[in-house]
């Protein structure tokens, strides 16, 4: 055991760390003899190989919005996941078809009821007439606005595309007038 220590020491000693003397503890069952942890001596650091390079992470993509979907979905419990399905169902429905009665009737009475509040203004913007309409699907409320204005029950008023604070994706785009984006009652025949 004192062999051991001298040992110690001297290599202590040459290494240029020379600190109170650490009793030795002997561990149960083994001859070696390890040194007890001692708060005195020198503390080491411990650093990193500059051979090994961290993981960098791969830049950020544009998320598509199938993926944004996705993600919203796992989100979703069994009953919500239902009433999406139901919804997605009803949109792929509405797609091509002509505008449902019902829809149209349901786009009238918005019109009756938004109306009044912007009588000496172009028209309802159509985001606060989709919001009144929010069961509607977009596909079946487009062809529904279009075909109440071939009836002359309201009228669509196109705006310039730089016209600020409107919302563009909000608007129904025609090739012919430009962005449809009000919704007004219909001017009386004269």
């Amino acid at each position: 055991m004192a062999n051991e220590n001298e040992q110690h020491d001297h290599a202590r000693d040459v290494a240029g760390n020379v600190s109170v003397e650490r009793p030795f503890a002997r561990t149960l069952g083994c001859g070696d003899a390890q040194p007890a942890p001692s708060s005195t001596g020198r503390r080491t650091t411990i650093r990193p190989s500059t051979s090994v390079a961290e993981p960098k992470e791969p830049p950020r993509r544009h998320r598509t919005p199938i993926e944004e979907v996705n993600d919203v979905l796992r989100q979703l419990r069994i009953p919500e996941l239902a009433d999406v399905l139901l919804f997605a169902q009803r949109t792929l429905a509405a797609r091509d078809a002509g505008p449902d009665p019902a829809v149209m009737s349901e786009l009238l009475a918005a019109m009756s009821r938004l109306h009044p509040a912007y009588k000496n203004t172009q028209g309802v913007p159509l985001p606060i007439l989709r919001r009144a309409l929010v069961v509607v699907p977009r596909a079946a409320l487009e062809a529904a606005l279009l075909r109440a204005e071939r009836e002359g029950s309201i009228k669509l008023v196109a705006v310039s595309p730089l016209t600020p604070f409107i919302e563009r994706q909000a608007g129904i785009h025609d090739s012919k007038r430009g962005l449809l984006y009000f919704c007004a009652a219909p001017t009386p025949a004269r």
